[in-house]
């Protein structure tokens, strides 16, 4: 299965994997046997072990942060798939971004809470 690409859009790991879902459904549709690509198959269980939470909560928790922080899509992608537990953790992927060098350890807090809201909602 080859194509030429059409687009880019950066996306995170657990809306890979909602998309992958959807591939290999589409797949094992048009031949049960052959179903996807070895390549395929390698991403589909990449997505399967890393996805911690839903594309749903994914795109939740990265509209929050573009809109409330004013972050980059990026950077919001890289928070999702790592999934910081702590300050520390959280401050290490914001450090070279400008919001990153603004905010306060309570700011750094009160976003992590924010997220894990999110997460258990």
């Amino acid at each position: 299965m080859s194509g030429r690409k059409l687009d880019s859009k950066p996306i995170s790991v657990p809306e890979v994997k909602k998309l992958m879902e959807e591939v290999k459904e589409k797949m094992e549709k048009i031949d049960a046997e052959e179903g996807m690509s070895h390549f395929q198959d390698i991403t589909f269980d990449y997505v399967n072990k890393f996805a911690k939470i839903s594309d749903q909560t994914a795109r939740k928790i990265k509209k929050m942060l573009m809109e409330q922080y004013e972050m980059e899509e990026t950077t919001t992608i890289n928070i999702i798939n790592i999934d910081p537990q702590r300050v520390q953790e959280l401050r290490t992927i914001l450090e070279k971004t400008k919001i990153g060098r603004s905010l306060s350890e309570d700011d750094l807090q009160e976003m992590l809470y924010k997220i894990e809201d999110i997460k258990v909602s």
